[in-house]
């Protein structure tokens, strides 16, 4: 095998979303940027995703890069979550798209090409090169010869998706954070041409039903009437296999005239790492576990990473440091613009993960959480006063135990949330703020009957 290195500003390691559009952004603002893909051809763009995308993240992405149009297919009104009996409907307003998923990734590849970025297509990053405690480039295969090569550079970015590749081998760095499976969820989806159109296409539908996908939710994300994106996640922690419980819960209630697309894989749903930088390398996008807790999406906080650390990155060169210490500020963006929120949505998933399919349609039909409180919840983060609406509600209604957790999980929501707003500024504070999100984290586990935080 011969090996042969090329030397770039920054190497960028997976065509993905955050991959992709942070070389975009990086060769925009005149670097030399290396697109490792291995992917390649026709198959460039093509990912098992939800394919949804709120209209904030969209809008936000307009200030550098004009979405093309043909990669929208449906414009989307809100989300109707649906009770396991079926019941109860609620609709939560808010705007976005679902994605013509492929379209879109081949889109964003071809911004980043044409802003100067070198694509490496069917090229596979196998791990980080380190000299003198920093990483300094990628190693790489190239697919189709089995070529081993070497893309050297100031930075490396990871986007490499769930897996993290390279992060993951930079054993004793802080970047380098493992994933409990706890802090996955393994998912499943079709997307389906049906011969029934579908009422109400203008609504993503979320079912949550702990007997379909326990731990989770299954899901409709309608391209069309009757073009739809359906699957389902669930917990990592139970070690099941979701297309059995596609194929026996879901798949049944559809006329499927013909398949488009299938495909299943891991997603973290988790609270944020602790770092998402080290010397000379940043993390992106799912490698980076920057994916709403609650619902697994991870497209806009895609691009939010890739805006983000390219900022800083930007700020790197001209300083001409690469260490941790001048990346560090990516890690504090992070936290105030999303990680917070993040952190607040975890606390609440961890409480959904304990309630049986009974409390949920208790809770749902008697919306002791309203269509308004929960786009809050979802968009904003949780407040106080949701506690003093459920202390009231515990005089009333006849399930004090389910209102007790919940209250419980608002008040632990807003302080974890606090705590990751009070990220530490450098590196040397970051042992005693984490150990206070262990110790916070632990408080609220064992008051909702979880066990302590797994720390692998």
């Amino acid at each position: 095998m011969i090996s042969m290195s090329e030397r770039f500003d920054v190497v960028v390691a997976g065509g993905g979303t955050a991959g992709a559009y942070a070389s975009y952004l990086l060769a925009k603002a005149g670097f030399k940027v290396a697109l490792l893909e291995s992917k390649s051809g026709e198959q460039i763009g093509v990912k098992t995703c939800g394919d949804g995308l709120g209209l904030h993240h969209v809008e936000r992405m307009a200030k550098y890069l004009t979405p093309n149009p043909r990669v929208f297919q449906n414009k989307i009104e809100g989300v109707e979550l649906i009770s396991p009996d079926e019941k109860t409907r609620l609709i939560i307003k808010g705007e976005g798209y679902v994605l013509d998923r492929f379209a879109w990734g081949k889109w964003l590849v071809e911004e980043a090409v044409r802003a100067g970025a070198a694509l490496f297509e069917g090229h596979t990053a196998t791990e980080p090169i380190v000299e003198n405690g920093a990483v300094v480039g990628v190693k790489a295969v190239e697919r189709r010869s089995g070529m081993a090569k070497e893309f050297r550079s100031r930075v490396v970015v990871d986007a490499t998706g769930s897996a993290a590749v390279l992060r993951s081998k930079l054993a004793g760095w802080l970047i380098s954070e493992p994933l409990h499976p706890e802090d996955v969820s393994h998912a499943y989806r079709e997307i389906v041409y049906v011969d029934e159109a579908l009422e109400s296409p203008q609504y993503i539908k979320i079912y949550l039903n702990m007997t379909v996908a326990p731990g989770g939710y299954w899901w409709i994300f309608p391209r069309s009437a009757t073009m739809l994106n359906v699957g389902l996640g669930i917990w990592g922690i139970l070690k099941q296999n979701p297309r059995n419980y596609y194929e026996k819960y879901i798949l049944p209630r559809f006329r499927v005239s013909k398949k488009y697309h299938i495909g299943g894989g891991f997603i973290p749903t988790r609270r944020p790492l602790k770092s998402l930088v080290g010397n000379g390398i940043v993390a992106l996008g799912d490698a980076a576990a920057a994916v709403n807790p609650i619902h697994g999406g991870g497209i806009g906080q895609a691009l939010l990473t890739a805006e983000l650390s390219s900022r800083v990155i930007a700020k790197a060169f001209e300083k001409g440091d690469f260490s941790e210490k001048t990346l560090w500020e990516y890690n504090v963006l992070y936290m105030r613009e999303w990680g917070h929120r993040q952190a607040q949505l975890d606390v609440l998933r961890l409480m959904l993960q304990t309630l049986d399919n009974d409390d949920l349609n208790f809770g749902l039909s008697r919306k002791i959480l309203n269509e308004d409180e929960i786009y809050h919840l979802a968009a904003k983060g949780t407040n106080l006063s949701l506690m003093d609406k459920f202390k009231v509600m515990m005089q009333f209604l006849g399930r004090p135990a389910l209102l007790k957790k919940l209250s419980i999980s608002i008040q632990y929501a807003k302080e974890i949330g606090d705590l990751y707003l009070a990220y530490p500024e450098s590196q040397s504070d970051l042992d005693k703020w984490h150990a206070e999100v262990v110790k916070k984290y632990n408080e609220f586990r064992e008051k909702i009957g979880l066990g302590p935080l797994p720390l692998a």
